[in-house]
């Protein structure tokens, strides 16, 4: 696990906005709680305390309560942008701990049982809230941190007598308890936010790198047309497809005319640069759907899924009038031609016999002169 203070300053802001966007949905699910609280004390000081005292805290809590959904549901739905709702939400916080501890302002001093039991609440929800509130502890900061305040000064204004101060006392104890433990859990949920965000960015990471493997695995280094890898494939997929569906796919096979005489005459470099535009110009005439692969040297082939041999013999006329009208823009520029031969597949035939075909096909365009097309 990455240690906090070894994250870069980018790292930790992402680091704060999530922890800020996890402490808003907790905070939320906090408030849809606090009404039980709001039982449990008006239920344990009713007949204890002023009626005036209690309804002005029930009243004052309401208000707080429903002005923290409001900012809650606002921050939700405008996408929990710590800069931008960080400090109204804190703010909320803030007023949900004063709330809190108007407790021992309003309804402590009036009963020497229900004063403990006040506290005890109080220490409750300290400790609701420090689960709720660590992804982001600086919200559990204020909002314990002005509970405390409000409450320890409210239980002050009955400092004579003594188990006031004790409740102080244990009430101070127990928050400091809180906040040292809360701060060290909460260290460990940012440093666990910054490790799942690693292993999120690692992961995105290795399956663009297994893309990459798989795409260059399938691919032909020189002119970035599918490899025999992937002519296979093709080829398998499309034989399941017509022998499900009964629908025809030809293949058109490729072979530059008089190639070696570039190589011989140029060298390699050239060659290489000849066959990298041979197939640019190949992939420019072709349709949508069709598929260019480089079968070995000079020879290419092409997959023409759902099409029968007569519109296949089309394509290929169209891609030898393509190839042979314009020289290729080479260094030199080359002018070439190209033979193809035509397969169309046919009900159960092999593969294998589908390349024979098409291979033959293209020996006699060969033997026929070159610069043709032959099914």
């Amino acid at each position: 696990m990455k240690p906090l203070s070894n994250l870069s300053a980018s790292d930790r802001l992402v680091v704060d906005q999530t922890g800020f966007a996890l402490w808003v949905a907790s905070f939320r699910q906090t408030l849809h709680s606090t009404p039980a609280g709001w039982f449990v004390a008006a239920w344990m000081a009713w007949g204890r305390v002023p009626e005036k005292n209690l309804l002005s805290w029930l009243v004052l809590f309401f208000v707080v309560w429903m002005m923290g959904l409001l900012s809650i549901g606002r921050a939700l739905k405008e996408g929990c942008d710590q800069q931008t709702h960080g400090p109204r939400m804190r703010f909320m916080a803030a007023l949900d701990g004063m709330a809190w501890g108007l407790l021992g302002w309003l309804l402590a001093g009036h009963d020497v049982l229900l004063d403990p039991f006040l506290v005890a609440l109080l220490c409750g929800v300290s400790a609701v809230n420090a689960q709720a509130y660590v992804p982001y502890i600086r919200g559990y900061y204020l909002q314990s941190g002005l509970m405390w305040c409000v409450s320890v000064l409210g239980l002050a204004r009955y400092a004579s007598q003594q188990y006031s101060l004790d409740l102080i006392m244990a009430f101070s104890v127990f928050q400091v308890l809180m906040f040292y433990h809360s701060s060290r859990i909460a260290n460990r949920v940012r440093e666990g936010i910054s490790l799942q965000l690693a292993n999120a960015t690692l992961a995105q990471q290795l399956r663009g790198l297994l893309t990459k493997v798989r795409t260059d695995a399938a691919t032909d280094a020189l002119t970035g047309q599918g490899n025999r890898r992937a002519l296979d494939e093709l080829l398998k997929q499309q034989q399941e497809f017509s022998v499900s569906t009964g629908q025809p796919f030809s293949i058109l096979m490729l072979d530059i005319d008089f190639f070696k005489k570039i190589n011989d005459a140029h060298g390699h470099l050239v060659g290489d640069d000849a066959l990298r535009s041979f197939a640019q110009r190949l992939r420019d005439c072709l349709r949508q759907g069709d598929v260019c692969t480089r079968y070995g040297g000079e020879e290419f082939l092409i997959v023409l899924p759902l099409t029968p041999l007569p519109v296949a013999l089309e394509v290929a006329e169209r891609l030898r009038q393509a190839v042979a009208a314009e020289a290729l823009p080479t260094t030199p520029p080359l002018a070439i031609t190209v033979s193809i031969g035509a397969a169309t597949y046919k009900a159960g035939q092999t593969i294998d016999a589908l390349m024979a075909a098409a291979d033959a096909a293209l020996y006699m365009a060969k033997r026929s002169g070159r610069n043709q097309v032959q099914s």
